[in-house]
């Protein structure tokens, strides 16, 4: 009977902590209200140049309350740019400054990246667009809201670490896009590893009963 009672309540515990994963990664994540469109619209129209904002109205506007992938593409500077006063030993330093605020932002909300690699070669194939050839890293970034984006570019810390950026990027462009096609799924992955420990305890608690 002790045995059985540990068994419900490892899996009870399982639950609950899948569930408060499931919470963390967006499952009761809502569209932006009007309130929170009309809060970003009045700090964004300092930013943006008219026909710019109106692509991100549109953006809010058309919010569904889904994760949004960002996909960023960098060139780093060679030597680092001195910004603001601010003197870094290396690009890489530099970005190290920058992500050490954004990384942290983003975990906390549920937010994070899936993808990072280094650049191989020059892009092979440029079309349309010059001084393209040259990018040093690609990634993809999974933001569990467009609130969460919203979030971090307007925050006021946000700006005191944008000058490490600048610092150490040559080039880059970002654009969000939505998921049609996702192999990669941490909720997925995380409950497979939450049962497998769970088939360990439960293992465990029925061995020692015998």
């Amino acid at each position: 009977m002790k045995t059985r009672k540990k068994l419900i309540i490892t899996w009870f515990c399982i639950g609950i902590l899948y569930f408060l994963f499931l919470i963390w990664n967006g499952l009761f994540t809502k569209p932006l209200s009007g309130e929170e469109i009309e809060k970003y619209t009045e700090i964004l129209q300092q930013d943006y140049s008219d026909s710019e904002f109106q692509q991100m109205r549109s953006f809010m506007e058309e919010d569904d309350g889904k994760p949004v992938i960002m996909v960023n593409v960098i060139k780093t500077n060679d030597i680092p740019k001195t910004v603001n006063g601010k003197t870094f030993g290396s690009s890489e330093e530099a970005l190290a400054h920058y992500t050490s605020f954004v990384g942290t932002f983003l975990i906390k909300r549920g937010s994070y990246p899936i993808f990072n690699g280094t650049s191989l070669m020059d892009a092979p194939e440029v079309w349309g667009i010059e001084n393209a050839r040259e990018w040093t890293t690609g990634s993809l970034v999974r933001y569990k809201s467009r609130r969460v984006m919203l979030e971090l570019s307007t925050n006021p810390d946000f700006k005191k670490f944008h000058d490490s950026k600048v610092a150490g990027i040559e080039k880059t462009f970002a654009f969000p896009v939505s998921t049609n096609i996702h192999l990669v799924n941490l909720s997925l992955f995380v409950a497979m590893f939450l049962m497998v420990v769970g088939l360990i305890i439960s293992l465990f608690f029925v061995k020692k009963a015998k």
